[in-house]
């Protein structure tokens, strides 16, 4: 996206994150099924990917629809006499209108507000006593995403893009 470019587009996205879980998601499924003295810690870093299609109506809006991975992050517990391993994966279909401000030829600032339509599978597997607390479910969500970037031109055809989403998630 350029300052002066309307039309089609396409972005391309490979991000590390290296958020972690809410341990307590697997921590009360183990102790609602008869888990004492649970220990318990994950891993959430991992790669993450999106891929989005836009168009650009003016120097000031566009609109944007895509895919976003949000990588996947692991879970394991030790508790008496037993453990258990787990895992969230979660990725969806995101759309957001962009506002933004072309600075100058090359560089634009922007503003950014949308939904992510987003399914988070989870699997847990665990040893006796909690062995009830075992299986696999899938949640769909729809959460509310903000964001804001910028983009420098490089050549006619390729800018490098910089930006932050935020996708807000009830606690």
């Amino acid at each position: 996206m350029t300052a002066s470019a309307d039309g089609f587009y396409g972005v391309g996205e490979v991000t590390y994150s290296s958020a972690s879980l809410d341990s307590s998601y697997f921590d009360n499924a183990l102790t609602t099924n008869g888990a004492t003295g649970l220990s318990s810690s994950d891993s959430g870093g991992s790669y993450q990917w999106r891929l989005q299609g836009g168009y650009r109506f003016n120097p000031n809006l566009a609109l944007e629809v895509g895919y976003i991975d949000f990588g996947k992050a692991d879970y394991h517990a030790d508790y008496s006499v037993g453990s258990a391993q787990g895992s969230l994966k979660a990725g969806g279909v995101d759309m957001a209108a962009l506002f933004l401000l072309p600075l100058n030829d090359s560089f634009s600032v922007f503003g950014k507000l949308g939904v992510v339509d987003a399914t988070v599978k989870s699997n847990l597997q665990a040893g006796a006593p909690a062995n009830s607390a075992s299986g696999d479910t899938s949640v769909n969500s729809v959460r509310p995403l903000l964001g804001l970037g910028a983009t420098y031109k490089l050549t006619d055809n390729v800018d490098l893009r910089a930006d932050y989403d935020y996708v807000i998630v009830d606690e």
